[in-house]
């Protein structure tokens, strides 16, 4: 299995396409948090299509090994130099969902000469309040002794992550593969990773004025974890930045509505890649 080596562990990869011309940035898929790159099945042929994709499990998710205790900082390090690095990127357009959108949104300001563009998908740029670090980390301890059972799914989790329609014709699938997938993550992995995202996570609200590639920000109506105003305060703090609401859509826009999202997506990454 194909892995690259970041000071965060070894991050399992996939490949697909080719960049059209020398030069072209390589197009990243960063998924989020308790997902893996299995959530971009949907975006995966379009966007392979305009040149070369790679599509990273997260430190300690999907098929990546368990990371050290690391800050979302760390992480944007991790990518821009080690993984880019080893992987030969030059020029990224980076397209990141909540977890991922956090990443992207540093790397092109820790990072800006290897960012060429930037699609931020229900994503937020601001820091946690106290009472919501307080919960996370009860939720994070609990997770990481018992695992995530079906019932705190449905309970708890599933209406952050889905959108209420999506529940309503879905719900069951989509939860029962949920907590499959969550539960094959190593625990110790997912909590640090948690931490990182839903406790420790600094506000970077203050720095999005250095932002200064193309971005698109993307949000479901009807998401509750990071609801529509964030991404409304995040685009109007990037420079020309655009924002785009998914009718009928939570929290995981790109899997409750892929062809509405593909619709927006998949024409801002070609315009960034094969801008010459």
């Amino acid at each position: 299995m194909p892995y690259v080596r970041t000071r965060l562990g070894r991050w399992f990869y996939e490949e697909r396409g080719k960049a059209k011309h020398e030069g072209d940035p390589t197009i990243l898929l960063l998924h989020g948090l308790l997902f893996d790159g299995g959530m971009w099945r949907a975006q995966v042929e379009p966007l392979s299509a305009l040149g070369r994709v790679l599509i990273l499990d997260g430190p300690g998710h999907g098929k990546s090994e368990a990371p050290p205790r690391f800050s979302l900082e760390d992480h944007a390090d991790a990518l821009a130099i080690d993984a880019f690095n080893e992987l030969g990127v030059h020029r990224s357009v980076l397209v990141g969902l909540s977890w991922g959108g956090m990443i992207a949104m540093r790397s092109a300001i820790q990072h800006p000469m290897r960012v060429t563009a930037t699609a931020l998908l229900d994503t937020s740029a601001e820091g946690e309040t106290l009472r919501d670090k307080i919960r996370h980390r009860a939720f994070i301890a609990f997770c990481r002794r018992y695992g995530v059972p079906r019932w705190f799914v449905d309970r708890e989790l599933g209406a952050l992550m889905f959108g209420p329609q999506t529940l309503a014709t879905r719900g069951d699938e989509l939860l029962e593969h949920f907590t499959r997938t969550v539960n094959g993550y190593p625990r110790d992995g997912m909590a640090r990773a948690a931490l990182a995202v839903s406790v420790h996570r600094q506000d970077v609200t203050s720095k999005l004025r250095g932002v200064a590639c193309p971005t698109l920000v993307i949000c479901g109506r009807d998401d509750r974890a990071t609801p529509p105003a964030k991404s409304q305060a995040l685009a109007a703090k990037i420079r020309d930045a655009r924002l785009e609401l998914i009718a009928g859509a939570g929290h995981s826009s790109l899997i409750e509505k892929p062809a509405e999202v593909n619709r927006v997506l998949v024409p801002f990454v070609a315009e960034h890649v094969q801008k010459r």
